[in-house]
């Protein structure tokens, strides 16, 4: 079995550590190493990058924050561990964007971009073979899930009263001003045409009461739209959405005998 460990310690963290077997180490803050060691059994609880290391973990799935990604992804990869980073907004700083896939590209680990909220990246990856010309993400959440985000300083949030897109532009410029909340947008820029290439737009919908994502893509196989709804939650609450679920596929498919 592969051995994996887990950077970060946060709501997805403590998931993984609960439900997939071989986890070997967890990189927390010190402050969260009492909680950890309850939750992880027998892996072991580390508060440096040196001792985690030290551990062997042949993947690291990092879910922490873009900060501690660009801290280290490239040291990790560079020790020869594959990383499955979740806190794809770092990619929106080209400098870290172009140290992370050097990395990845100099080996000897590999650098692997899970699905995250959207569900599958496959369609995309798949069109980027023939004819992609143009891929468009939206996320949309109600004004009041939007408050908790950077949205209060670029729209009146409190006026909208019909479905508005209130926030357009690349993927890149989108992801900087919103750093913890745009991670599935990177994800779809990486696997299609790149994050100053590909559309985002930010919309906010009174109808709804989750975060939805929806794609669009244009390209010679044929055009795609894809929509994905989400669990109804408060807005600090904490939906077990695909996120999770898409690393435990990606984890078990590095496993399987018959992979689908």
């Amino acid at each position: 079995m592969t051995r994996y460990g887990i950077v970060g310690f946060g709501r997805i963290g403590r998931r993984l550590a609960l439900r997939m077997p071989g986890v070997t180490a967890v990189l927390v803050r010190p402050a969260q190493a009492p909680e950890a060691a309850a939750i992880v059994g027998s892996a072991a609880v580390c508060t440096s990058l040196d001792a985690f290391i030290a551990r062997g973990p042949a993947v690291a799935i990092e879910c922490a924050s873009a900060s501690m990604l660009a801290e280290t992804g490239s040291v990790l990869m560079a020790r020869g561990i594959d990383l499955i980073p979740l806190s794809l907004t770092a990619f929106a700083d080209p400098r870290i964007e172009r140290r992370l896939i050097d990395a990845a590209e100099t080996g000897p680990g590999r650098l692997e971009i899970a699905p995250g909220a959207i569900g599958t990246l496959d369609l995309l990856a798949t069109a980027r073979e023939e004819g992609l010309g143009r891929v468009i993400y939206r996320q949309l959440k109600s004004p009041s899930m939007w408050r908790l985000t950077p949205a209060e300083r670029l729209a009146d949030l409190a006026s909208i009263e019909t479905r508005r897109v209130f926030f357009k532009g690349s993927v890149r410029e989108v992801a900087r001003h919103f750093p913890n909340n745009l991670n599935t947008s990177v994800g779809v820029a990486l696997a299609g045409l790149g994050l100053d290439r590909t559309e985002a737009e930010l919309v906010a919908d009174p109808a709804i009461s989750e975060t939805g994502h929806e794609l669009e893509i244009h390209a010679a196989p044929g055009n795609v739209v894809l929509k994905v709804g989400g669990r109804e939650v408060p807005p600090d609450g904490d939906p077990i959405d695909y996120t999770t679920f898409s690393l435990m596929r990606l984890l078990k498919r590095r496993e399987a005998r018959m992979a689908i």
